[in-house]
């Protein structure tokens, strides 16, 4: 009996262990069978299309046959109740983006490429392709069980496993090490918060202010002024006496 209740407490054990790993990863969404098709077979001619085969793009690419395609990855976005403060917001949510890395034949990086799903055709398309190492390179940094978080207001990359956020490519985030959901929130809301942002709003209805005493002035010069000098000779003309017989 006794032996009985252990193994059940050693089971339960093991289960809460394997609840709490999972709950630190996420699942990768799964790539559209079309999405995937096009990375495949359409993606590399595009970007021959774009960038001519045999030409550069940043410092080494060459996009032939022998152009790689990486993993394709789901791109997420923070949502607007998460960065606005709402504390049981759900932090991200999919975006319409897809990235791979594309690499030469020798496995250089060479670029990411971004792919959507065009609203208007319905069908997969290259959206950007951003030429070098930096992004690519950062991505693929991404912790294990992670998702990849694009905060395009703050030029930012992020891995999110669901309760931490790791900055890949902080941006203009001022993020500099992994926080918990509620750390980078809060620091995200006094980001967007702080005096320096109504700077700009400021200055913007001082210049509109200013344009509007310009068109004033010159209202009151060019229309204004010329009627009243010519009311004025209208006045003398009536007023000068005629000369008598």
């Amino acid at each position: 009996m006794l032996r009985h209740a252990v193994a059940i407490a050693a089971l339960a054990l093991a289960t809460a262990g394997l609840g709490a790993q999972s709950a630190l990863a996420l699942d990768e969404p799964k790539v559209p069978e079309d999405v995937a098709a096009y990375v495949a077979t359409d993606l590399v001619p595009r970007l021959a299309d774009l960038y001519g085969p045999g030409t550069k793009a940043g410092s080494v690419a060459t996009f032939d046959a022998t152009t790689k395609v990486g993993a394709v990855r789901r791109v997420l976005a923070f949502t607007k109740s998460f960065v606005s403060g709402s504390p049981s917001a759900a932090s991200t949510e999919l975006t319409n983006n897809w990235v791979a890395p594309v690499l030469s034949k020798d496995d250089s990086v060479l670029g990411l490429a971004t792919v959507w799903i065009n609203p208007a055709s319905d069908l997969p398309e290259l959206a950007s392709f951003d030429p070098g190492t930096k992004i690519a390179t950062a991505l693929a940094a991404a912790p294990a069980g992670s998702l990849l978080v694009h905060d395009d207001a703050r030029h930012a990359w992020f891995a999110s496993d669901g309760t931490t956020i790791t900055p890949l490519i902080p941006g203009d985030s001022g993020v500099k090490s992994t926080l918990p959901n509620s750390a980078f929130q809060k620091l995200i809301v006094a980001d967007s918060n702080a005096p320096g942002d109504a700077a700009p709003q400021n200055q913007g209805l001082l210049v509109a202010g200013l344009v509007l005493g310009i068109v004033v002035v010159l209202l009151a010069v060019f229309v204004l002024l010329p009627d009243r000098r010519k009311r004025a000779r209208g006045t003398t003309a009536i007023e000068k006496p005629t000369p008598e017989a």
